[in-house]
């Protein structure tokens, strides 16, 4: 299993982005995979296959209508046991 953030969005779109932002997000949520949406990305958990043809979905969203976009793939991955998104965000919450 591996943890993923995606961030992506046009560059030379104008200054609010929620809208080609949320084009992605549906892509995410149609993919069936489990996300959660944040500020600044969205996390999701899934097989590295799953993940790289998702962000490649992501982009050729994008790029149908941008001249430019911007996309950043953070993962981590384990060869033992995974703790998805919730455990992660739990484990931190647990500690403040």
């Amino acid at each position: 299993m591996v943890v993923a953030e995606i961030s992506a969005f046009p560059i030379g779109e104008g200054e609010s982005l929620s809208e080609p932002v949320a084009e992605v997000v549906k892509i995410i949520k149609e993919s069936g995979l489990n996300y959660q949406i944040g500020a600044m990305a969205t996390t999701v958990e899934g097989e590295w296959d799953q993940i790289i043809e998702l962000f490649t979905r992501c982009r050729n969203k994008l790029i149908e209508s941008s001249n430019r976009v911007y996309m950043s793939l953070k993962t981590d991955e384990r060869k033992t046991e995974t703790h998805g998104i919730a455990h992660k965000i739990k484990a931190v919450e647990e500690k403040i």
